[in-house]
């Protein structure tokens, strides 16, 4: 196998009870969010595109991000989110990049992996323009054979208007999206799921199993019994799940004053700071260098 599809992790999406607080826990940890972005969606290829009663707001970087998915009204959740909450709140979602996702779609159905199909996504995003729809395309895997998430890939058919520099900057300092982490319950059964997702073998290490893509970012596979070593104090979901995402900082240091001084207590393991999934609506937050 050869990874020809992959270049990035595009986007990890989480789904949270209560946007704005969500988006004040993130703030209070140093992150610029975008503003609220209402979403539709068809479901099959050749559906008409339908509001989805949800939207998101993000912490961008240049060339990826990480996606607060919640209900436009909280006291009525909006069915695509009530279906994440059922199981817990926290990432529910990894999206690859990829710029072709009809040949996605392909070698995933020659390999006797069910898809979607390639199907449409667009949502309203303000920008010093005015409002502008973005556009993508996107292919869901394995989607009844996922039980860790909505595993897909995408492609950004209007790149400009997600990536606008006036979002990308952090007063954290961070710079990237840079690991995503699955806990699972057997290593090598999803090692070789995700090998074939991806096209390419992922690298055992130790307890882990990785793949490095192009541009910087990576996956990380570790079972659960090694979950907490890697994310100490957190309470993980059922596993299998999306446990954590990592973000580049350029000093630790100042990073970790400021979350002590909004009230979090991240862990240091290494040369890593951790919030545990209790403090950010779901998810471990980990900072690194």
């Amino acid at each position: 196998m050869q990874q020809v599809d992959f270049d990035h992790i595009n986007h990890v999406g989480m789904a949270v009870r209560d946007l704005a607080l969500a988006t004040a826990t993130f703030e209070a940890m140093g992150f610029q969010l975008t503003p609220y972005s209402p979403q539709s969606a068809a479901w099959k290829p050749g559906d008409t595109v339908k509001p989805l009663a949800s939207g998101n707001r993000c912490i961008m970087f240049a060339d990826n991000y990480l996606e607060v998915l919640g209900s436009e009204n909280p006291q009525q959740q909006a069915p695509r989110i009530a279906n994440f909450l059922a199981r817990h709140q926290g990432a529910h979602i990894i999206c690859f990049n990829s710029e072709n996702p009809h040949a996605v779609d392909q070698r995933l159905n020659a390999n006797q992996i069910e898809t979607s199909g390639v199907i449409p996504l667009q949502r309203d995003i303000d920008t010093p323009n005015g409002v502008k729809t973005a556009k993508f395309e996107r292919v869901q895997f394995a989607p009844n054979d996922s039980p860790e998430g909505y595993i897909q890939s995408a492609r950004h058919l209007t790149p400009e208007y997600i990536y606008q520099p006036r979002y990308i900057v952090h007063p954290n300092g961070c710079t990237k999206l840079v690991d995503t982490i699955v806990v699972v319950d057997d290593l090598d059964r999803f090692s070789d799921r995700y090998a074939r997702y991806i096209g390419a073998p992922l690298v055992r290490e130790g307890h882990v199993a990785r793949f490095d893509f192009a541009l910087g970012s990576r996956l990380t596979l570790v079972h659960w019994r090694d979950a907490a070593a890697l994310l100490p104090g957190t309470l993980f979901a059922p596993v299998p799940c999306i446990a954590a995402v990592s973000f580049r900082a350029s000093d630790l240091r100042s990073v970790r004053e400021r979350l002590l001084a909004k009230g979090f207590t991240p862990a240091e393991v290494g040369e890593r700071l951790v919030v545990p999934a209790e403090q950010a609506s779901g998810v471990a937050v980990v900072f690194e260098v």
